[in-house]
């Protein structure tokens, strides 16, 4: 019987590391001439998996996504994360090294901050070609100028739903931005959760110009939080978001805990409403 006891968790072991996703480094050459680096990394259940494509905000990199990326793989859910143009790994341009400072403006003009979105198109276009990758189900989270970005990029990568986080940066995509962003997401039609704080002057402007419109949820909450802060709190709620919309809608499944209840319709998106509405019908049962 001990013997039992200890090859148990033996056991339990040996799956979680069969289970283990895989990471792939990737590279790219933009249109205009930046070496761009990232990683694909997909979990390790045979068939072919969804994705979702990651943009950071200023000034940080790739690994600044691993709590959400780490919650999605626990889904199922692979993961192409990118180190943005003049960030991280790809601050080559032509063979020069072009990077970021501490100066958001000049580094927006000196880099190209307006041709994040193309990049994002051409990555996701790479994507849908890899092995393993489900091209029906591909996602954008995007964060600061990284979550503008993937908003603008909608029409061109096609994304079943977008994640948005503190939408900002307006000034480095030129004018008349706003405007483009509505049009961006009305042409993309993904299903689309904006989260941004009241005191965050730039992404909560964003996520009001955005809020109205169908497909979208945008949810704002007091103080000045902004881009990867958000993780501490509501990583799970992203993770949730994007298992609904990848696996659940895709397979027309729906949650374990309601298997005989038929899945949300198309359009719903899940954020802290629908989540506790949900928690206080399963208490009244």
């Amino acid at each position: 019987m001990r013997m039992l006891r200890l090859l148990a968790p033996l056991a339990s072991l040996a799956l979680t590391l069969a289970a283990a996703p895989a990471s792939t480094e990737m590279a790219l050459t933009s249109a205009d001439g930046f070496a761009l680096k990232g990683t694909l990394t997909l979990p390790a259940a045979k068939g072919k998996a969804p994705v979702v494509i990651l943009a950071h905000q200023f000034g940080a990199a790739r690994s600044g996504w691993a709590p959400l990326a780490e919650r999605l793989a626990a889904r199922g859910i692979g993961t192409l994360a990118l180190d943005l143009r003049g960030h991280g790994a790809s601050t080559l341009k032509d063979g020069a090294e072009v990077k970021v400072t501490g100066d958001f403006m000049a580094s927006a003009k000196a880099v190209g901050f307006d041709k994040i979105p193309a990049d994002l198109a051409q990555a996701a276009a790479w994507l849908r070609k890899q092995p393993g990758v489900d091209s029906r189900r591909i996602g954008l989270a995007g964060s600061s100028v990284g979550a503008f970005s993937v908003l603008l990029a909608a029409p061109e990568v096609k994304p079943v739903a977008i994640l948005s986080l503190s939408p900002a940066g307006t000034g480095a995509f030129g004018e008349g931005s706003r405007e483009r962003l509505k049009a961006a997401l009305l042409r993309g039609r993904a299903s689309t959760l904006v989260l941004a704080s009241a005191g965050d002057k730039d992404a909560f402007e964003n996520a009001q110009t955005v809020k109205d419109l169908p497909g979208v949820a945008v949810n704002i909450k007091d103080g000045d939080e902004h881009g990867f802060a958000y993780f501490k709190e509501r990583a799970d709620l992203m993770a949730v978001f994007f298992g609904e919309y990848l696996i659940y809608h895709h397979t027309g499944q729906a949650y374990a805990a309601a298997a005989a209840k038929p899945a949300a319709p198309a359009g719903t998106v899940i954020n802290d409403k629908t989540l506790a509405d949900k928690k206080a019908a399963d208490a009244s049962k």
